[in-house]
């Protein structure tokens, strides 16, 4: 008899703290403050809102060639070299978009600055195409443009290639110009007056685009940014001139 009592008495209290337990795990389920994954860790700052840099892009694309219309109200700027894949992929998926929607229409001023950072390839095409530019003003789009289209064909960047390209385009005299700059120390002063880290570097109104490959970016700059109107103070990189 003493046995059976002692068995229920601890059934019984058994039963007393499961139901505590469930009662309690209730309580903390409803009452405690739930943790929202969205808002910040405790101490942790909200980061501040930074105004982004609009860069001063007047002395870089002074009297340089530019496709769209003269009283265009925006400027979309292509930092390229031309051994760059990246800069083949973004001509081939964004550069159609821009200037089907922006370019054509009237609304854009297109320009290309071609640099060396990457390879004498580099540095034999910007000499050839800045002296088409010179020469040629009305095919210096086409030409880069066919660099980009023979991108993996062999011997590409050598000589041989540029003068087949010449013989293309009919570009007889090209090699009798003589630039009054040196594209090593342009690519300097487009680095630094630009802060360009990559390329392709991609420049709206000014304002460097984030993502290169994001067309919606290009477009939201656009439509919300107008091209800055800032004289320019004649800086652009002379033969002579050390500090570029």
């Amino acid at each position: 008899m003493k046995h059976t009592f002692v068995s229920h008495l601890f059934a019984s209290i058994v039963g007393m703290i499961a139901v505590l337990l469930i009662v309690l795990s209730f309580v903390i389920v409803v009452f405690w403050p739930a943790t929202d994954q969205d808002e910040p860790v405790l101490g942790e700052e909200e980061g501040e809102y930074i105004e982004p840099t609009a860069y001063q892009t007047a002395d870089l694309i002074e009297d340089r060639l530019f496709l769209g219309e003269e009283e265009a109200e925006n400027e979309v700027i292509f930092v390229l070299d031309y051994a760059c894949p990246y800069c083949k992929e973004w001509v081939e998926e964004i550069y159609g978009q821009l200037k089907d929607d922006y370019i054509d229409s009237g609304d854009v001023k297109f320009y290309i600055l071609p640099q060396v950072f990457l390879s004498k390839e580099s540095l034999a095409l910007t000499e050839f195409t800045e002296k088409v530019a010179q020469r040629y003003p009305e095919q210096y789009f086409d030409v880069t443009n066919k660099i980009y289209e023979t991108f993996e064909e062999a011997h590409w960047g050598s000589e041989a290639y540029i003068e087949s390209l010449a013989s293309e385009f009919d570009l007889n005299e090209w090699e009798e110009i003589e630039l009054d700059y040196d594209v090593i120390r342009r690519t300097r002063q487009v680095t630094r007056g630009l802060d360009v880290e990559v390329v392709p570097s991609i420049y709206v109104n000014g304002y460097k685009i984030e993502d290169m490959m994001d067309y919606e970016e290009i477009k939201h700059l656009l439509e919300t940014t107008e091209r800055a109107k800032w004289p320019s103070s004649g800086e652009s990189c002379g033969e002579n001139d050390d500090d570029c």
